[in-house]
This record gives structure tokens, C-alpha cells and sequence, in this order.
């Protein structure tokens, strides 16, 4: 398979994910139209997580902890490879250690979209919940918008401004 064939791929699996997630989460898992946590760009207090779980009856807690987090969990790796390959492919004039390099900001969103979402499931199952878990599971939330927005500047960088050819006799 070929990079181009990848990115294509993971980009339409992120994108049919991506409009199940916000389907599910707009229709069932968002009751007065409180947010779900993902969508929490600044966060969320241990109040207003209360709140929110307050809100969920057992049915939409079994929705968000079934078909919503294997959805979710799978959704960030497809754009990982997506963003990644986009990174890899446009910057074919950048030193291949700068490549990999960079490659470190959407592995590192990754890393804080599953670690979220792990930490999101077990709010989700405690039966109390406690200050210090709601301001991890909130921290990853926002490092994770952070690390995808800076990912998606430098698949920017990479598709408008970076060198598309090696220069002759560089290292």
C-alpha cells in the first residue's frame, strides 16, 4: 500500500468515526445539551462533571462506555496515521530526522486521546467521583485539543511551506 493510498484511507475512517461519534454524542450522550467530556475544549471542573454524569441515566452510561469508546478509541489512531502520513509525505525535503521528530506531536495526541478516554471510563464507572481523577481525565482533554491543533499546523507547515525535495549533496 502506498503512503498516499494510507492517508486517504485513514483520513475517510477518521472522518466516518469522527460523524458516528457526533452522531451518537448529539443524539444520545449530550442531555440538556451538556457536553460530552472530549468536546470540553477548556476542560471541566469536578462540579461540573458531577453535573454531567448526573444527567446520564444507566443506558447512555452503557452507550458511552460501549459503542462510544470502542468508537473512540480506534477514531484517534486512524488520524494519528492520517496526520502522520500527511506529515511524512509533504515534508519529503526535510532531513528524515527532523520528519520523525515531528512526528512526536501526533503521537503525543494519541497518547492523550486514549489516556483521556481510559480516565473518562472510569468516571464513568465510579460511583464517587473525586477531585484529583476529574482534574487528570480534564488535563488530558485539554493536552490532547493542544497536541491535535498543533499537529494539524504542522501537517499545515508541511503541505504548504516545507522543501519537497532534498537538496542536492545535503545531509
Amino acid at each position: 500500500m502506498t503512503l498516499g493510498r494510507l492517508v486517504k484511507l485513514s483520513a475517510a475512517g477518521s472522518l466516518a468515526l469522527f460523524l458516528a461519534l457526533a452522531a451518537l454524542s448529539k443524539g444520545w450522550l449530550e442531555p440538556d445539551g451538556l457536553l460530552i467530556f472530549d468536546s470540553r475544549l477548556g476542560g471541566y471542573s469536578l462540579a461540573e462533571a458531577d453535573i454531567y454524569l448526573g444527567m446520564l441515566d444507566a443506558g447512555q452510561k452503557q452507550l458511552y462506555l460501549g459503542w462510544f469508546r470502542w468508537l473512540d478509541t480506534v477514531f484517534p489512531v486512524l488520524l494519528t496515521i492520517c496526520l502522520s502520513g500527511i506529515l511524512w509525505g509533504q515534508a519529503r525535503g526535510v532531513h528524515p530526522a527532523m520528519r520523525l521528530s515531528l512526528m512526536v506531536i501526533p503521537a503525543a495526541y494519541l497518547v492523550m486521546d486514549l489516556a483521556e478516554n481510559a480516565l473518562v471510563a472510569d468516571m464513568l464507572r465510579s460511583a464517587a467521583l473525586d477531585a484529583e481523577s476529574v482534574a487528570l481525565a480534564s488535563g488530558f482533554t485539554m493536552a490532547k485539543w493542544g497536541f491535535l491543533a498543533l499537529a494539524c499546523a504542522i501537517c499545515l507547515w508541511a503541505w504548504r511551506w516545507a522543501p519537497k525535495q532534498r537538496a542536492k549533496g545535503g545531509s
